[in-house]
């Protein structure tokens, strides 16, 4: 009897070996980076401390992104909200993040309000631009999905 349910590695496309691929890297690189920074914070000189402390702070960065994500655009925690509403409050807690890295780590000068307000219009221009590609990504998916449930309730009707 065969198992249809095992994968079988021949059978995957390039793209899905590349995946694959990509993400054994990513995973690697971000374990490596961990041990190192830990290896760094111990035995380090006092004058690598401070990129490393800029490193630690990076990586506290790329842990509270998924974190707010999986509180915002998931059900897990947040069953009923408007897209729009977990967008505009996901944008603000972000914020809030970026701000006290920003201001424990020294990303920005405490005292050059200038600093200050070119990092939150810098970030509110990635905002934007990112909004805008998920947004159109969101109603093209939206709109193929109204697409085949059309299909069917079309061919539902004509058996």
């Amino acid at each position: 009897m065969i198992n249809r349910d095992i994968i079988d590695t021949d059978k995957k496309t390039p793209v899905e070996n590349l995946r694959q691929l990509v993400k054994s890297t990513c995973i690697g690189f971000t374990v490596a980076m961990i041990a190192f920074l830990a290896l760094g914070t111990c035995f380090a000189d006092d004058t690598a401390k401070q990129g490393i402390n800029y490193c630690w702070s990076i990586l506290a960065a790329c842990v509270a992104v998924p974190a707010l994500q999986f509180v915002f655009f998931t059900p897990a925690v947040i069953r009923q909200m408007a897209y729009s509403a977990r967008l505009a409050l996901f944008d603000v807690c972000l914020y809030a993040v970026l701000c006290a890295l920003a201001f424990v780590f020294a990303w920005v000068p405490v005292n050059n309000p200038g600093a200050w307000v070119t990092f939150t219009v810098v970030f509110l221009a990635i905002l934007a631009v990112l909004t805008l590609a998920f947004n159109a990504k969101l109603s093209r998916e939206t709109r193929e999905l109204n697409d085949r449930l059309a299909e069917y309730r079309k061919s539902r009707e004509t058996e």
